[in-house]
């Protein structure tokens, strides 16, 4: 693996057995992720999107193949060992932004650093700070998830998604629950960060404005993955 990848999968296939039939919903997919590279993963629902990024992430267990991360195979390691892994290397953003409630947005950024227990609450609260101030959120971080609107939320989850400076974001329809105008936000959002901290990103979106923003598209169809062109893209 290339010094320069964050992520590299070989021969990924995932099975899932409906009735008396095996499904394969992901099919000896491969591919690497460089440093700063921006890929979108398109196609219809239901063809296998969130699954795959599941199994890149270890989420969920592979029923074939191999995934590394920054040149760990997960396929090695345990529960603990992966979740350790993937505090250290990844981040993530999900459609729905899955904050703590009784926490306010600084002390919800600040969780995934806290877990690491080698980082003071002060040292947490500081880093939680910074990246608030960068998602434009620095007037709003003592305020709880239920005092933000939609678009105020999904930007402290992408905060969260990157105080730990990680290798590589994994952004599942990052704005299919917004409007067009705070969708659009968060997609600048997403271009500034990803260019001003140097981290990869993949995202699985139905927003095609947003597909076309990243360098290049990958269309998940029939558990397979196959590159098109930004044209290719908008006319489906």
């Amino acid at each position: 693996m290339s010094n320069d990848s964050v992520l590299e999968c070989r021969g990924l296939s995932k099975v899932y057995r409906e009735g008396p039939e095996d499904v394969e919903v992901i099919q000896n997919v491969s591919f690497t992720i460089g440093r700063s590279e921006r890929i979108a993963i398109v196609g219809s629902s239901g063809s296998g999107k969130t699954t795959l990024l599941n199994l890149l992430a270890g989420l969920d267990t592979a029923s074939g193949g191999e995934v590394k991360i920054c040149g760990v195979s997960i396929n090695d390691l345990n529960d603990r060992e992966k979740s350790a892994l993937r505090n250290r290397h990844l981040g993530f953003v999900y459609q729905f932004h899955h904050l703590l409630p009784e926490f306010t947005a600084r002390e919800n950024v600040a969780m995934p650093l806290l877990l690491r227990r080698d980082v003071s609450v002060l040292d947490a609260g500081s880093q939680a700070e910074h990246f608030l101030t960068l998602v434009g959120l620095e007037s709003r971080m003592n305020h709880k998830p239920s005092e933000l609107s939609g678009g105020e939320r999904q930007r402290v989850a992408i905060a969260r998604a990157l105080v730990t400076e990680p290798d590589l974001v994994l952004l599942d329809e990052p704005t299919g629950n917004l409007d067009q105008h705070t969708a659009e936000m968060v997609q600048d959002l997403i271009m500034d960060l990803s260019q001003r901290i140097q981290t990869s990103f993949i995202v699985v979106t139905h927003d095609l404005v947003l597909a076309t923003k990243m360098e290049r598209i990958w269309r998940l169809q029939e558990g397979c993955l196959v590159e098109e062109s930004d044209d290719a893209a908008l006319e489906r």
